[in-house]
């Protein structure tokens, strides 16, 4: 080999090395600080946006609240009256004179609570009157008083008992002003009258109350057209009403319905989102840039972190091995019993009693599965023979009444789950829907994948739930936790939940449809990259 050779040789070597490393720096150094990056900052902008849809949603639910209070106590104030048999009487009384209308004004006022009611309220009411009789003045007027204004024409064409309605009215200033109304007819004794209570909400307190929450965001209360009221603390009572934001200026909405009237509030976004994850997490980006300064330098403490931790994870196994020869003992006594079930079965092999040898090998199964938990996950494949021989058993004992079918695609047979989760549910449908029906019933356990989530569906026909029980199982579901299974009814449900939301860190979903009479369907979606992970 010439001089020229040997050079080449090691120019060759040297620069294969230079590309290993420069193919090293960027798969263990430029692509995690990449990752990281990335999580970090969509973390940050993640949990920015989640805190700013929280206190939109907050916000919203106190307007909601104030609103909803004010108008809440015109309406006891119309309940009040509309309930009064003295006042009923008084409103369909035809008096002789002004006099006799006078006296009998305040014989009403004396003997009711009218007045109690109507100072501990705060709020002016109107009742207008279907009589000829009455002298307008205070608090009743003729019915002819009311034609061709803006409220009453809304009540003629809306037909309602009552509800509210969003106008103007002239003040004794004679000025116009927004004002709310709260109208109610007073049919309670009589269906065909037509005396109608009006509640005057006062717009300027209710808006100044609204304002004084001291929410950063601009707010809106609407109707479909209009906006009706704001926290603006220079909202103007004297000007018309504004139309309805744009949609595009808003970051959160909420409807409510509030007599007869569906509302919207409506949010508009706040400052920059970028600014607040900001300020608000200044401290993880100083970190994060620490990081990235950081990391090559110690790349080599990570490689050794990884050798240290395939380290550990060795001697983790023969610790397990060594544990696993400590069970022995406890084995000894299930062993016997495989043993003699095997015994039996042959027995009844021999004598062909075809149906006994079947039943005993679904039980040993069943048994062998309880008994040995070296591992608390399996192959869906595996979980789905313990649930076959489950049913299969359960069939010599329902006969006809119980059928079943189970629908598995091929690419979820190899995913792992906690071990007894499917057939828990399985028990459940066998026990709390077929057991209890006369008439045949079926189970269904379906499992498919989209490859980015895996759905498993338990269905029977059933007896099924009333919607309260469905609602608390439900509930027992989603929430499952440590302290449900210390509880009466239906742990080994919480118990699979509780293991399910472990493996897959909460991310797992419960949802259940249940119809009385009919059957229950329960459907469970798990993210596939937890089902991997535990390969």
């Amino acid at each position: 080999m010439t001089k020229f050779d040997s050079f080449f040789d090691r120019y060759i070597l040297k620069t294969a090395s230079k590309r290993r490393l420069i193919a090293f720096y960027i798969v263990f150094v430029i692509i995690p600080i990449i990752i990281v990056d990335g999580i970090v900052i969509s973390g940050a902008f993640r949990s920015e946006r989640a805190a700013r849809e929280h206190t939109m949603e907050n916000q919203a639910n106190a307007i909601n609240y104030t609103f909803t209070n004010q108008i809440d106590q015109a309406a006891k104030l119309g309940n009040a009256l509309y309930s009064s048999l003295y006042v009923d009487r008084f409103l369909n009384t035809k008096f002789s004179s002004n006099l006799d209308y006078y006296n009998a004004y305040h014989d009403c006022f004396d003997d009711t609570l009218l007045k109690l009611v109507e100072g501990q309220s705060g709020l002016n009411f109107y009742i207008y009157l279907d009589n000829d009789t009455v002298t307008n003045g205070s608090e009743f007027q003729r019915l002819d008083q009311a034609y061709g204004t803006d409220w009453y024409t809304y009540v003629e064409e809306s037909g309602l008992n009552k509800g509210l309605y969003f106008g103007r009215r002239k003040t004794a200033d004679g000025q116009t002003q927004k004002t709310i109304y709260y109208f109610q007819r007073l049919n309670y004794y009589n269906n065909v009258s037509n005396n109608i209570l009006v509640v005057i909400v006062d717009y300027g307190k209710l808006s100044e109350t609204i304002s004084n929450l001291n929410y950063e965001n601009r707010a809106y209360i609407c109707d479909s057209n209009r906006v009706l009221m704001s926290n603006s603390r220079y909202s103007n009572i004297n000007k018309d009403y504004d139309l309805k934001l744009n949609h595009n200026n808003i970051a959160y909405s909420q409807d409510f319905e509030i007599y007869n009237q569906i509302l919207t509030i409506d949010v508009v976004a706040g400052n920059d989102s970028f600014i607040n994850a900001f300020k608000s997490r200044w401290y993880q980006f100083i970190v994060l840039i620490i990081v990235n300064l950081m990391l090559p330098i110690y790349v080599s403490n990570i490689l050794n972190t990884v050798y240290q931790n395939k380290l550990k994870e060795q001697e983790s196994l023969m610790a397990r091995k060594n544990a696993e020869l400590l069970a022995l003992h406890s084995q000894i006594n299930p062993h016997f019993l495989f043993n003699a079930l095997e015994s039996i079965r042959m027995h009844s092999l021999l004598k062909q009693e075809t149906e006994t040898s079947k039943m005993v090998e679904h039980l040993a199964k069943l048994q062998r599965q309880y008994t040995e938990w070296n591992d608390d996950n399996v192959t869906i494949e595996k979980e789905i023979e313990f649930v076959n021989a489950y049913l299969e058993l359960q069939k010599y004992r329902f006969g006809d009444r119980l059928s079943f079918e189970i629908d598995v695609a091929e690419e979820c047979l190899k995913l792992l789950i906690p071990k007894l989760t499917i057939v828990t549910f399985v028990e459940n449908a066998c026990v709390h829907g077929i057991e209890s029906k006369i008439t045949p019933g079926w189970i269904f356990v379906r499992i498919s994948s989209d490859g980015e989530f895996m759905t498993l569906e338990i269905e029977d026909t059933g007896n099924g739930m009333d919607e309260d029980e469905g609602k608390s199982l439900l509930r027992r579901m989603r929430f499952a936790n440590i302290e449900m299974l210390k509880e009466k009814g239906r742990v080994g449900i919480v118990n699979a939940c509780l293991r399910l939301k472990m493996m897959s860190e909460d991310e797992v979903s419960f949802d259940l449809d249940s119809e009385l009479g009919t059957g229950t369907l329960v459907q469970i979606v798990v993210p596939v990259k937890y089902l991997k992970g535990l390969l």
